[in-house]
């Protein structure tokens, strides 16, 4: 309910960022955790936030992995949305995929779940996952059918490179979650959220030269000239739809109890055309040549067969590859002094 308190980590990331703005616009009082001090100024500077400073606090947390981590960020909040989760490292060897990656991304769920556990009043919790906490990269290339039931990872080591353990990450984080909600039986709720490739306008980016960071990198490097090395799997969803679903996700009147939803925007995109939308929605700017995907291949999508309907019941319809497209590139225009 609105003007409750909500515990929200990872909110210096770009979907962590968004569903923070949602929450506050939503009416929502939040208390993000955040590692260091520097990381609440940054984020607190930025535009999107400068109305609802006075619904905003912090509390610093460190280390998302030692135990009870969170048992004093925790104290006093009716909602969590945990967000929080190690992003792919440059890391190449089997300790280090587990020290960097699988681990935080465990022990960082867990110990959200653990101190929520030790508290009274909290109703729900909402957790981040990813489409890979239920089918990897290869099932989805392959065009099997995926819904919230599949479970479709091989979380078997040795796993060989850091994007097999990121993949695996996700899967065991929910394994854990799915365990610790069968076994401790907590007063509170979970819901699960899992988007495919999320895009669209990064807040946190306030420089062109980044404007390639994260996920948005799948779309924004071919049109600025950069090729694409591997094929992608053609699965999308806006950030905006993202953040919704988390925010959504809290009223027990819109979800009713543990729930695991898909964040995905059919049907099946073809990354390529994105050079076509820019074309048409951007005529000024291509003819100008700020954009350079002239110069490098067409994407490689593979077609995925997922299915969100499920999710699409709950919170509507999502929006579309051109939408998403246009969120990123109307945001970079404005960095360059376009727009």
């Amino acid at each position: 309910m609105a003007g409750d308190l909500v515990l929200l980590t990872g909110s210096t990331g770009m979907i962590g960022f968004r569903t923070l703005v949602e929450a506050l616009q939503t009416g929502y009082k939040v208390r993000v955790a955040v590692r260091n001090q520097a990381g609440f100024d940054r984020i607190a500077s930025l535009k999107p936030l400068a109305p609802y400073l006075s619904n905003l606090e912090s509390i610093i947390v460190p280390d998302i992995t030692v135990p009870g981590a969170y048992d004093e960020a925790v104290k006093g909040v009716k909602y969590v949305v945990h967000l929080a989760s190690p992003l792919l490292m440059p890391v190449d060897t089997e300790e280090g995929f587990q020290s960097e990656i699988i681990q935080p991304a465990i022990q960082g769920t867990v110990g959200v779940l653990e101190a929520a556990n030790k508290v009274t009043g909290i109703e729900r919790v909402v957790i981040t996952g990813s489409i890979l906490s239920v089918a990897s990269f290869e099932t989805m290339a392959s065009g099997a059918a995926i819904d919230e039931k599949t479970r479709a990872v091989n979380t078997t080591g040795p796993y060989g490179s850091a994007i097999n353990a990121y993949q695996v990450s996700k899967a065991l984080a929910y394994e854990a979650t799915t365990k610790f909600v069968a076994e401790k039986r907590p007063a509170f709720s979970v819901v699960n959220i899992m988007p495919v490739f999320v895009i669209g306008r990064d807040d946190t980016v306030t420089d062109a030269s980044n404007i390639a960071k994260g996920t948005n990198g799948f779309l924004m490097g071919p049109l600025l000239g950069h090729a694409q090395a591997q094929p992608l799997v053609g699965a999308v969803v806006h950030i905006d739809d993202v953040a919704k679903m988390h925010i959504q996700s809290l009223d027990s009147s819109i979800v009713k109890s543990n729930e695991d939803f898909i964040a995905y925007a059919p049907p099946t995109i073809d990354w390529a055309d994105s050079f076509e939308i820019v074309k048409r929605r951007f005529p000024e700017a291509y003819a100008d040549g700020v954009f350079k995907f002239e110069s490098v291949p067409r994407p490689i999508t593979a077609p995925v067969n997922i299915d969100s309907s499920k999710a699409q019941k709950i919170f509507g319809s999502f929006k579309s590859f051109e939408e998403q497209t246009v969120s990123v590139v109307e945001h970079y225009l404005e960095l360059i002094g376009r727009k």
